[in-house]
């Protein structure tokens, strides 16, 4: 049991390494549409030139963005849970409460992967480009945000099998510690490591 936990464990920060450098890329992505829409604005008004595919690119990235957000999303904790009554049930049975919450997102994470990989084979199938005067394949956007889904139900299904082995192995705490909502003191600490990160950087 301990192997197999460890082994489940190490796939689980081994996609969480992935899905945080897709993150940073999500992150930088946006940073991106930011400076095309404002370098776009200001010329399409002081130089009355434009490039014509604001629109299509700024979306293609948004879209890009989010779904290559999502797995680092999951392993932050950061999506929303309703968690009032969780919180208040004992651990024996707050464990379980887990376990159908994660089964229940894999489940609808499939419909995306499965949604994800229509659109994908339409796509080839049809050679689709874009509509605009740049006429990008459609793929390429389209292959993007197909594969941010299918990272974000490759960290599910990791996340539940170490949950399904810690279960069987009798760790409700590790369980807990592993998938409890975050909380003020959750927050707390992330922001002094943030800042303390920042005082080392400011130091190099």
């Amino acid at each position: 049991m301990e192997t197999a936990l460890t082994l489940g464990s190490g796939l689980r920060r081994g996609i969480e390494a992935v899905a945080k450098v897709m993150a940073l890329a999500a992150g930088w992505a946006y940073f991106a549409t930011a400076i095309f829409i404002t370098i776009d604005v200001l010329a399409r008004k002081f130089l009355g030139v434009s490039s014509g595919a604001t629109t299509e690119i700024s979306g293609y990235l948004l879209a890009f963005g989010i779904s290559w957000s999502l797995a680092h999303a999951l392993a932050e904790r950061a999506h929303i849970r309703i968690d009032l009554l969780v919180e208040k049930l004992p651990i024996a049975a707050r464990v379980w409460a887990h376990l159908v919450a994660l089964l229940a997102l894999l489940a609808l994470i499939a419909i995306l992967v499965w949604s994800a990989t229509n659109v994908i084979e339409e796509t080839l199938l049809f050679q689709a480009r874009d509509l605009s005067a740049l006429r990008i394949p459609m793929i390429l956007p389209q292959g993007l945000w197909a594969f941010g889904m299918f990272m974000l139900a490759l960290f599910a299904f990791a996340l539940t099998l170490e949950v399904v082995l810690l279960l069987a192995a009798g760790r409700p705490m590790d369980i807990e510690a592993l998938m409890h909502p975050r909380n003020a003191e959750d927050e707390t600490e992330e922001t002094i490591r943030a800042l303390h990160d920042v005082e080392e950087d400011a130091q190099k």
